[in-house]
Formats: C-alpha cells, structure tokens, sequence
C-alpha cells in the first residue's frame, strides 16, 4: 500500500471495473475532493456527434435537476451509436442553485477526468451532486454501479460496532420510507460519540429497491469502517455518509435514542480486501454489492 495524492488524477478505463477481491488505496483528503470514476464501454473522438450530444446533455440536465423538487432528472440524449444516458442527483439537504452549479462542475469535471469516455460517474466530498452518463442504457435498471467504499483513517478508541449498526439501520429505514428517499440523522447514546448519517436513493426507486441498495452498503461499512471516526459509500443509485460532526445543512430529520440489540452476522459472501499496488498518478475505483460487483476502498485523512 501506498499514499497516493488525489489532486488532478486522470481517470483511465480500467479503473472502472475492479473484480474482485478489492482493491485497497490509501489517498490523502483535499479541499473540493472529487472521486471520477470511468467506465470501459469505449471512446468517443474529440468533435464527434457524442460529443455534441454531451455537451448539449451539459446545457439542459442541470437545469432539469435543479427545477425538480426532488432534485433529480435523466435524460436521454441522440441515437444509436451516439446515444447518451445520463442520471443526475443532488442532495436533499441543498437548494436548486447550488445543485445546478454543482451538476454544470460535474460535467466539465467528468468530461476532463475521463478523457473521451463514454461512460462516467462523479462524486465529491463537499460539493452537493453526483452525475453519470454513459453509452449503455443503466437508466432501464435499478443497479447500483460505480460505487466508492470510503473511510476515515481515524480511529475512535472502544467504538462499539454496535453503535454503527443502530445508526445505519435506523437511518436507512427512515430513508426507504421517505417519499424522498433521503434522511439525516443522529445518534446519541449514553457517554459514546454523536455521530451523524445522512442516506439517499435516487427518488424514482421504489422503497424496496432503496432498501435493497442500501442493504449491502451496511455490511460494507461494518466490515471495513469498524472503529472509524467517518466513512460514506457512494453509489449511482444510493449513498451513505457517516461522521461524528455534522456535515449536512439544517437539523437531522431523524434522532436515535436508543441502541439496536444485537449486530446481525456479517455477510460471509462479503470479499477480503487485499492491498495491491495502485500505478501512480491513479484515482480511485469503484465498488458495488451484488456477487458480479466491482469495488473500491479507500482510507481517506481528514474525514
């Protein structure tokens, strides 16, 4: 393992699916954090009718998104071979400028990092968006793809796991129920930390499909964040944070008073990471649940 910096990295077609077991990366946190991840379904050549239609994606799905009370939208863009589908989500907690801002940064950076890729997701830390568009029409399902695993290299000294467990269980039933599909909360137990967790799936998931995306997110999370001051998976479909400050805007929508009983057993199925050396000047990969999956984990300062 090694630290690699997280400024300015290219994001080349491998990295978009990662089989398992999983690869580990060890990159440093920096302001306005962004996280491209590429997809390997080709090329598409600089002037070229995809192009155009991207760019004009660029100009109307912001737009689309921020106008929307869910602050969601997907479009569809062109025909065969140029075609172009695209999924764009903001969160609950901010408003319609930022969002549009934030989507019109996510294409320009997605465009920038994933250098003529027809397939690309981007994710930040701070800013409030995520965007994909691709060739290959993921809109038609309800995958989750393009996830990132992420957790604090801080530690939290006796950290119970179940206390995670009560916060993400709680939060991530409160979101499945949501006409939103988004919830903050916090936890206050006894003498242990605050911590605070904010969950979303895209709105056009039924409830059971919001459930069965964040249902793997929380094994993740036990598995590889145990004992950690704050982590977030991030998905196309659905993301989680998780922190012992609060990161998100306005009052958390849910408080939990009270711990679970017991920490179900951990998914045997779940993969072993293995630390693998990462090729230089590299960002981060991806990571998703189902068996077929592609994964990522990353260990990040300044969590």
């Amino acid at each position: 393992m090694r630290f690699l910096s997280s400024v300015g990295l290219p994001c080349h077609p491998w990295m978009a699916t990662v089989i398992l077991p999983l690869l580990l990366l060890l990159v440093p946190l920096t302001a306005a954090q962004m996280w491209p991840s590429c997809g390997e379904s080709g090329d598409y050549e600089s002037k070229s009718t995809y192009e155009a239609n991207l760019r004009l994606l660029s100009s109307t799905l912001p737009k689309k998104a921020a106008s929307s009370t869910t602050l969601f939208a997907t479009d569809t863009v062109g025909n065969v071979p140029n075609v172009i589908f695209a999924l764009a989500l903001c969160r609950g907690d901010t408003n319609s400028s930022a969002c549009e801002g934030c989507l019109v940064t996510a294409f320009q950076d997605g465009q920038e990092h994933c250098t003529n890729n027809k397939d690309a997701a981007v994710y930040y830390d701070s800013n409030p968006c995520m965007l994909r568009f691709s060739n290959q029409n993921f809109l038609a399902t309800t995958v989750n793809e393009h996830i990132l695993v992420i957790g604090s290299i801080e530690s939290l000294m006796n950290f119970p796991k179940l206390l995670l467990f009560t916060l993400l269980n709680s939060t991530a039933q409160s979101a499945v129920n949501s006409s939103r599909r988004f919830t903050t909360s916090r936890l206050d137990v006894s003498s242990f930390p605050t911590l605070y967790c904010l969950m979303q799936c895209t709105p056009d998931l039924t409830a059971d499909d919001c459930a069965a995306c964040l249902r793997p997110y929380n094994q993740y999370t036990l598995k590889y964040m145990d004992g950690k001051k704050g982590g977030r998976v991030l998905g196309t479909r659905c993301t989680m944070r998780y922190e012992t400050f609060p990161f998100f805007q306005g009052d958390p929508m849910l408080r939990i008073i009270n711990l679970a009983t017991e920490v179900p057993p951990n998914n045997n199925t779940m993969p072993i990471i293995t630390a693998n050396p990462a090729p230089q000047s590299q960002s981060p990969v991806e990571a998703p649940p189902p068996p077929e999956a592609q994964a990522t984990i990353q260990e990040l300062h300044g969590m």
